[in-house]
């Protein structure tokens, strides 16, 4: 029923909204244990994403991240939403869950926050940082990434 329920509200959305509507993102930064926040793990994320509308964006993402000396590649689904406050400076809620493709290959979710600082019109700006964590593993991950965002 889940499953009927968001190819629904998918293709609802798709129909809807203007095929313009795409955004995407790139970000680089560091994931790391919690207690183990002085070493440096790479990470490196982007999404397509899907413009509902200014403050609301669904999409897919992937990169490429590193835990352990252990490198990874992440695909997920992922939601996007700003918040109304400010205009120049907006915070933003992210949330992404996926599955981690390599040696060490597992579930993962990851929920965070941050600031889209505007340049303009259609790029931003973007300063992140939030908790990720790897089922397989048990444990849980900060981030800190910094990007750019570009509206199509």
């Amino acid at each position: 029923m889940k499953r009927i329920l968001t190819a629904i509200l998918f293709v609802i959305a798709f129909t809807v909204i203007p095929a313009n509507a795409f955004t995407m993102d790139l970000q680089a930064g560091v994931v790391n244990h919690a207690s183990e926040i002085t070493k440096f793990n790479l990470n490196i994320y982007g999404h397509l994403w899907y413009r509902i509308d200014q403050m609301l964006f669904v999409g897919a993402g992937s990169g490429y991240q590193e835990i352990d000396n252990v490198g990874l590649v992440p695909l997920s689904g992922a939601l996007w939403i700003r918040l109304p406050i400010g205009s120049q400076i907006l915070p933003v809620a992210t949330g992404d869950i996926g599955y981690l493709i390599g040696s060490d290959h597992q579930l993962f979710w990851k929920v965070g926050g941050g600031l889209d600082i505007k340049n303009g019109d259609y790029s931003s700006i973007l300063v992140m940082s939030g908790y990720e964590f790897l089922d397989h593993v048990g444990k849980g991950y900060v981030f800190l990434q910094a990007g750019i965002l570009v509206e199509i």
